[in-house]
């Protein structure tokens, strides 16, 4: 089920109205997160709902482990609760596995048939596997870290079937909410536990849910789903052999516009949405083309993500603590995995590579004294970052590495280009209008940084504001592109 589909909508009222509808009794917040539950049951559900299986052994098994570990812990049972939180890690890595990564493991094999392979990689990947998994794991570490404390008590004084059942309710709605179920934000358990707790109509933060959300479909609906249909071209190694390298250029900086309004899209939908029911998303995306550095621009993209990445994987490998050359492997390492935790492709793992590369050497270069006092001006850093960036982006679009290089030797042995093959080339009309959306939103993250400007603080020009959030939503009525799904539901 889509955010921008009338069947959410619909699912959405009735969720609301029946989430609010619980009256103030002890069980509140008990009721309130069986609604939640069942709405985000019947939301996954919707295309497929043999899909709710995966979810429920997920869901079990992190909840079994989960109660482990905290009876290990209360208990002082170090190694129990090292033990459990192994099991449970390997439990989610191996449904990841199976589901997303068999078919580029057998692949590696050359005893292995063709036919087989081929039957192994078709199997169906589940929508949002990567998500859930990732909370689970959290869940699990956060657990054993001591940083949730919810159910302490519990365990101490509750019947062993009071303790699965409440624990199963709050694991359920963690892993499923239905907001960041499918494409995250990816939460952490430590943040997200101790806001279940009972709602009251009165907590809404509408000022937030209303700006998140209308911007959000603002720029899935009248961005993303409008330069969809014409960066979908560069997916075609037929029409990048045809095109000039200024028309290619251009339609990579359309897709590196569609990808941030349909994955920065999807984020503020869902921290509008979480709003409504008293939920508080942090912020995944923090403009990200107005990045000077690899680094800063992984500082501001998917930005929970690369929290997860540096609190369960780059430090527990031993972060920077272990000289520069460790440090150098740990970056490359890090990133590697996240290319491929993308996808099962090697086009991914191309990506991750290329990433942990340029932050390795910024690193390297950044660390050498008279590099680093050399003066450069912030609009050449962030020409550069967009640009890698950009160029980085081929390997998400593009169908294989071969079809990437393709369109580099196109750009670099055909950019001779005459006005008249942009001026009559309706496609790079689309690009520029909807493309220039998000350059105006960043420029005005821009100055937000830098001059002060207004944006989850107060409204220091509500006129102008409120002609802006009118503006989105008339857009959003007249001007949405084709409904796509969005870009992140495939990893």
């Amino acid at each position: 089920m889509l955010f921008n589909s009338w069947e959410f909508v619909v699912l959405l009222v009735v969720t609301f109205g029946l989430f609010y509808a619980v009256p103030n009794i002890p069980a509140r917040k008990c009721v309130q997160s069986i609604v939640l539950l069942i709405a985000s049951t019947v939301f996954y559900g919707w295309e497929d709902w043999r899909l709710l299986g995966l979810l429920a052994v997920s869901c079990g098994g992190n909840t079994f482990a989960t109660v482990k570990i905290l009876q290990h812990r209360l208990n002082d049972h170090e190694q129990g609760v090292k033990t459990w939180v192994r099991l449970a890690v390997v439990l989610n890595l191996l449904l990841l596995g199976v589901f997303k990564y068999a078919g580029l493991v057998v692949g590696l094999f050359p005893f292995c048939s063709p036919e087989f392979v081929e039957s192994v990689r078709s199997i169906p990947l589940p929508i949002g596997i990567s998500f859930y998994t990732f909370h689970g794991i959290s869940m699990v570490v956060d657990m054993s870290r001591g940083k949730v404390h919810a159910y302490d008590n519990l365990i101490r004084t509750a019947p062993r079937k009071t303790v699965y059942s409440n624990t199963f309710r709050d694991m359920g709605l963690y892993l499923l909410f239905f907001p960041q179920l499918i494409a995250g934000p990816i939460i952490k358990a430590h943040y997200f536990w101790p806001q279940i707790k009972a709602k009251v109509f009165a907590g809404i933060d509408w000022q937030r849910a209303f700006r998140y959300c209308v911007a959000g479909y603002f720029f899935k609906m009248v961005v993303a789903d409008n330069l969809a249909p014409v960066t979908s071209v560069l997916q075609s190694s037929d029409y990048i052999a045809s095109q000039n390298g200024v028309t290619l250029l251009l339609m990579l900086f359309g897709y590196s516009m569609q990808i941030f309004a349909d994955f920065g899209g999807y984020s503020m939908i869902a921290i509008g949405l979480a709003a409504l029911f008293g939920y508080r998303f942090p912020i995944n995306f923090n403009f990200p083309y107005i990045s000077t550095s690899l680094t800063h621009f992984w500082q501001r993209w998917n930005m929970t993500l690369s929290a997860w990445l540096r609190d369960y994987l780059y430090i527990p490998l031993g972060g920077n603590r272990k000289g520069a050359c460790r440090t150098y492997l740990n970056l490359f390492l890090v990133m590697f995995l996240g290319g491929l935790w993308h996808g099962a492709d090697w086009k991914f793992a191309l990506w991750g590579t290329m990433h942990g590369l340029f932050l390795a050497a910024e690193r390297f270069l950044g660390n050498r004294p008279a590099l680093a006092s050399v003066r450069i001006p912030s609009l050449v850093k962030i020409v550069y970052c967009f640009t890698v960036v950009a160029c980085l982006w081929t390997t998400f679009l593009m169908p294989d590495i071969g079809t990437v290089f393709l369109f580099f030797r196109q750009v670099w042995t055909n950019f001779a280009c005459t006005p008249a093959d942009l001026l009559g080339n309706m496609s790079v009309y689309s690009v520029c209008l909807f493309g220039s959306l998000v350059v105006l939103y960043h420029v005005y993250g821009w100055l937000k940084e830098y001059r002060m400007t207004a944006w989850n603080g107060d409204m220091h020009y509500p006129r102008l504001f409120g002609c802006l959030y009118g503006a989105m939503i008339f857009l959003i009525l007249t001007n949405s592109g084709p409904q796509c799904g969005f870009v992140y539901f495939q990893f």
